[in-house]
């Protein structure tokens, strides 16, 4: 999971995927997308990619939706 998630976040996050607890999942992403100013399908559409994007694609993914 990517470092530039904050640890809480992070935390729950591995447990709630542990635990197959989808609703939490999304929930961690809605939570950490507003703290870090993108919208939901900012999120989701990253999150569609699955495995941990790097800062650098990331940051490709925000400009993408005019976030950079």
């Amino acid at each position: 999971m990517n470092n530039s998630i904050p640890q809480n976040i992070r935390q729950r996050m591995q447990i709630a995927i542990k635990n197959g607890n989808k609703t939490e999942q999304q929930r961690l992403w809605h939570e950490y997308s507003g703290q870090q100013g993108f919208s939901n399908e900012w999120v989701m559409a990253a999150r569609l990619g699955e495995p941990g994007y790097t800062d650098e694609q990331a940051h490709m993914v925000a400009c993408l939706f005019g976030r950079c």
